[in-house]
């Protein structure tokens, strides 16, 4: 049976979602949050930032450690 990633919450006790843009509160390093999976079957949400070559699973994190600062996936369309 696959495993999921357990979902973590930012330093404000928002549920981190996909696409949400992440400052590490430590380090000071950005991240953004991708859906992914690899061969063992384990999926679900991981911060990824390819410049600095961050990726891992999001629950490696403890809660707190991120706080979002946006979310890349909401347009002008998405605003009233």
């Amino acid at each position: 049976m696959a495993r999921l990633v357990e979902p973590r919450y930012d330093s404000t006790g928002k549920l981190i979602q996909l696409h949400d843009v992440l400052k590490d509160e430590e380090t000071g390093e950005m991240a953004i949050v991708v859906q992914a999976k690899n061969k063992a079957g384990v999926r679900g949400l991981a911060v990824e930032n390819k410049i600095i070559g961050l990726s891992d699973w999001l629950d490696v994190y403890p809660d707190a450690v991120w706080t979002t600062v946006g979310n890349a996936g909401i347009s002008s369309h998405d605003v009233d």
